[in-house]
């Protein structure tokens, strides 16, 4: 049956409902103080998906949402595809096919299932993505099924339901206190020379202009333009990104460290090897944007965790009249 999505349109789909609903900022960026995040925010992708209405958008008016227009294959230009007199949101609830002009277009229970579990079948790869799209037209035909024509809210809940349903990933840390040097020595002149190697790696070092967030809302952006030649960049530029983490988590462990600062050091060293993780899974959003967005949202995770633990070194580093993290 032609009238039920096939993989490539689940894929685009769940990607749509990503970049629609704004996953990106899902989590809980405005709940935090972070000069960084709050940056972010103003990002042009955001900007972008501030001046449109995605995913309560019905451009034929025919009650259904052009995000199942898609499910459909109907056209969300058209408030009747198969031009029966019928608009596509009457046909679909009436269980008649929207592409096929009636009086003869009823879609018999058989077709109906088979239809179903074909398109089901067909997003059945191993990605993260096909597993979540599966999940999102399960459940969509399901409610379709029970009452008929869906509300909107019905709609809203079924899109804030496959959201609440990301989740980040989740990695072990690689390192423990056992993983650095410590010294007993806590004096003023052992803190001033720890504080000035973490000078030299986080402040005197130059970072990238652009963030890594930055390039991973280019990389959406330009996946969701088709733009193969800017996403190949991206994907690099990522994977920069991915080296630069892994050599911060390496240097962090070759400093002494004094003992009273030790645990805020591993957990600096830990976020960075995790953000490394995060990246390599960011970098995958053209073949898995779910895992992609899992991805991000451990980097959210473990950003916070540098950032919460940098806090701890500097408010130790007060006590001795010295700051490098302002």
């Amino acid at each position: 049956m032609a009238y039920l999505p096939n993989k490539k349109i689940l894929f685009l789909l769940v990607f749509i409902l990503l970049i629609f609903a704004g996953w990106f900022y899902f989590s809980d960026y405005k709940n935090r103080q972070i000069p960084y995040i709050a940056e972010q925010e103003k990002s042009p992708l955001v900007v972008a998906m501030d001046q449109t209405s995605q995913l309560d958008k019905d451009t034929d008016a025919d009650g259904l949402k052009d995000w199942e227009e898609l499910l459909w294959k109907t056209d969300s230009n058209k408030a009747d595809t198969d031009g029966d007199g019928t608009n596509d949101n009457e046909e679909i609830t009436f269980n008649r096919n929207p592409l096929k002009a009636g009086p003869n277009d009823k879609i018999s229970e058989k077709e109906d299932i088979v239809a179903q579990e074909k398109a089901i079948a067909d997003s059945k790869k191993n990605t993260m993505t096909a597993i979540y799209a599966r999940k999102f037209m399960s459940d969509y035909l399901t409610l379709k099924t029970q009452k008929g024509e869906l509300t909107d809210l019905d709609k809203q809940n079924l899109v804030q339901s496959f959201m609440d349903n990301i989740k980040p990933l989740t990695v072990a840390d690689e390192y423990s206190v056992a993983d650095i040097k410590i010294t007993e020595n806590t004096g003023k002149d052992s803190i001033k020379k720890y504080a000035e190697e973490m000078r030299v790696v986080f402040i005197d070092t130059p970072s990238p202009q652009l963030s890594e967030m930055d390039v991973f809302n280019n990389l959406m952006k330009n996946i969701k333009e088709n733009n193969v030649k800017n996403i190949e960049s991206d994907i690099n530029t990522l994977k920069l990104y991915i080296a630069w983490n892994d050599r911060l988590s390496k240097i962090v462990l070759l400093l002494t460290v004094p003992k009273n600062l030790s645990k805020n050091h591993v957990e600096i060293a830990n976020g960075f090897n995790n953000i490394k993780s995060a990246l390599e899974n960011m970098a995958i959003a053209k073949n898995d944007p779910v895992k992609a967005m899992m991805g991000q949202k451990l980097y959210d995770e473990q950003t916070q965790r540098i950032y919460s633990a940098m806090k701890g070194t500097q408010e130790i580093f007060n006590g001795y009249e010295i700051i490098v993290f302002k």
